[in-house]
């Protein structure tokens, strides 16, 4: 008794296979199903259903529900794993045209790792929910027609799933503008020290459990300059933070080396970052030292 019949290209192998293998996948379970398949010009027809001998063990009714489920499960997998990806290149080719070919490859694969990570942050969540949105449209759908189109079922009966994937796609677009305008402004910043004269030889970092810096030069000294004290007295007039009065001052200074010590202790992470992106071939992190047992008896940064 065949319930359902679903229409692919021809030509297009790795979905054909992947509905074969489902089928197949369904018929080692309890459901007891037959399918065959026929052409016409360039769409195969894959026709399934519950075998007769079948249908008298048990209510018909339950036998077509099971089997439905599980015919959603198996085209559901079909259109994550061979539809999700096409989309995805439709989405970044249509509507973000200004992006070279190269960019538009990092926004796919960006995207990709955004999907990723919203499935590991969320243990399952995300991915079973999304599945399960796309289970649902599949069973209702079969629930009254008995042909299925997978193209035009996902282009017409998904649109939120489509819309989902474009809001990702707009996402990843977003960090990566953020992450090229912050990589400029980094190669700027960086221009800037590398052209003018290092007021300071060397300065220690050293973190304060507040949140602000010792400065410590080669001498084991509390720094203190004109220009230091010039950017410290900013602070209190203005909304400046402390990791952005380091940043201020490393580049005023413009020193020759700089000791990063007690990195664990850093409040802010891209702070290391940042300062290591300026200042990259100037940057020794410290894994242990005396000066590092003696953050107290120095002079506080604030």
């Amino acid at each position: 008794m065949y319930l359902t019949t679903i229409a692919v290209r021809n030509n297009d192998e790795k979905v054909k296979d992947h509905i074969f293998s489902g089928l197949e996948a369904i018929k080692k379970g309890d459901i007891n199903i037959t399918h065959e398949e026929y052409t016409a010009g360039d769409t195969v027809f894959i026709k399934c259903g519950l075998k007769e001998g079948f249908m008298s063990k048990l209510i018909e009714n339950r036998n077509n529900e099971d089997f439905r489920y599980s015919l959603a499960q198996v085209l559901c997998d079909v259109i994550i794993n061979n539809y999700e990806s096409k989309i995805l290149k439709k989405i970044i080719k249509e509507y973000y045209l200004y992006l070279t070919d190269y960019e538009k490859e990092l926004i796919y694969e960006n995207s990709l790792k955004l999907i990723k990570q919203e499935d590991e942050c969320k243990e399952g969540f995300y991915e079973q929910t999304r599945r399960t949105r796309i289970i649902r449209k599949i069973l209702n759908y079969l629930k009254s027609e008995n042909f299925i189109i997978i193209d035009g079922f996902v282009n017409f009966r998904l649109t939120d799933y489509i819309k989902e994937l474009g809001d990702i796609v707009d996402k990843a677009v977003e960090e990566y503008i953020a992450e090229r305008e912050y990589n400029e402004f980094i190669k700027l910043l960086r221009y800037f020290v590398e052209i003018q004269e290092s007021k300071l030889d060397t300065i220690n970092i050293i973190p304060s459990e507040e949140g602000s810096y010792f400065l410590i030069d080669s001498m084991k000294k509390p720094i203190n300059c004109e220009c230091f004290e010039e950017l410290k007295s900013e602070i209190t007039d203005s909304n400046i933070s402390y990791d952005d009065l380091l940043i201020s001052t490393l580049i005023t200074v413009a020193p020759n080396k700089i000791i990063i010590h007690d990195t664990q202790n850093f409040k802010n992470k891209e702070l290391l970052k940042t300062i290591s992106s300026i200042f990259y071939d100037r940057i020794d992190i410290c894994r242990g030292c005396d000066m590092c047992s003696i953050l107290k008896g120095n002079k506080e940064l604030n």
